[in-house]
């Protein structure tokens, strides 16, 4: 511990100093009096949001504080933001780089009060989308010789629109030979999705909407290997495992080039040699805005192996 003080005019550097309690000695012609002196810690002020940068169509973060609880939150001009909680209204808040502060004076508990800053980046979602393309349900479809796609765990993503009432492949990978399916993407007629051999139920997709599509398959998992997410939300869950063997050729639009033709549009098809988490779905998902869509590239860590931006 050390405390630094002008001997001249006794003024203590309370920024130099350490915090503990001191003896200061005032001595005149021999004389001395001595005055005990409590330098305090400045309280932790620590908080932290869970990203540097979000899109206006994230959802609306709140920071973890690990120093003392019960400061005060304010941003820059332009920023919206929660004084109580830090939780940052991100569509009502200007497009810039802002920053953050908390302050510990409010806390009753404070005892030294102290700030902390954090910047946070709030930018237009995602890359430039002004294409898609569409698929007539007569013969139109892409075909994918070969695709590098041989492990057993993956993930395919898709954006689709369509109000056809009759049975419809999106997007599927079957083997040349056999019955197997992977990469299955089926639109029935009551508009309900068949992800990876699972129906969805309720919800009818065929609304001449644009809906997400994500399926991811995991056979390290004990259960729920297979997911199905639409519009960012997990509908199907199921533990059958999809052929994968690298020599199956995809194709988008159609089963085979000569079935069940897709009548609609489809959109930024993906896939990964990973299975993707939620909060990777979500992302993708939410980072839309007005001709807008994600750079899947820069969903960390995913291995992105295919990614057809279908006219962009």
């Amino acid at each position: 511990m050390a405390i630094v003080i002008n001997s001249t005019n006794g003024e203590i550097d309370l920024d130099a100093s350490t915090a503990g309690t001191y003896t200061v000695t005032y001595t005149v012609q021999g004389v001395s009096s001595n005055q005990q002196v409590t330098i305090n810690d400045l309280d932790n002020a620590a908080f932290a949001y869970s990203a540097s940068s979000y899109a206006p169509t994230d959802a609306d973060p709140t920071p973890t504080i690990t120093g003392l609880t019960g400061g005060t939150f304010s941003g820059t001009t332009g920023l919206v933001i929660n004084s109580t909680t830090g939780e940052i209204d991100l569509s009502a808040s200007t497009i810039a780089t802002h920053t953050i502060t908390y302050n510990t004076s409010s806390s009753g508990s404070s005892v030294c009060p102290n700030t902390s800053t954090q910047t946070v980046e709030i930018a237009v979602a995602g890359i430039a989308n002004n294409y898609s393309m569409n698929f007539d349900g007569i013969n139109d479809y892409i075909y994918i010789n070969n695709p590098d796609l041989t492990s057993t765990t993956y993930s395919l993503s898709l954006w689709f629109k369509s109000t056809d009432t009759s049975v419809n492949v999106l997007s599927e990978k079957i083997p040349d030979t056999g019955s197997a399916y992977a990469y299955r993407i089926y639109l029935y007629g009551n508009g309900n999705l068949e992800l990876l051999g699972t129906q969805t139920s309720g919800t009818a997709y065929n609304d001449g909407n644009w809906h997400h599509v994500v399926i991811v398959q995991d056979p390290s998992l004990s259960s729920g290997q297979s997911k199905g997410y639409v519009d960012g939300n997990l509908v199907t869950q199921n533990n059958s495992s999809s052929n994968t063997s690298g020599s199956n050729n995809l194709y988008i639009g159609c089963r085979n080039g000569s079935q069940y033709f897709f009548n609609g549009q489809i959109d930024e098809v993906a896939i990964w040699n990973t299975a993707l988490t939620s909060t990777q779905v979500s992302e993708i998902y939410n980072a839309t805005g007005t001709n807008l869509t994600k750079d899947l590239t820069t969903v960390s860590g995913s291995n992105l192996k295919y990614w057809n931006r279908m006219g962009d």
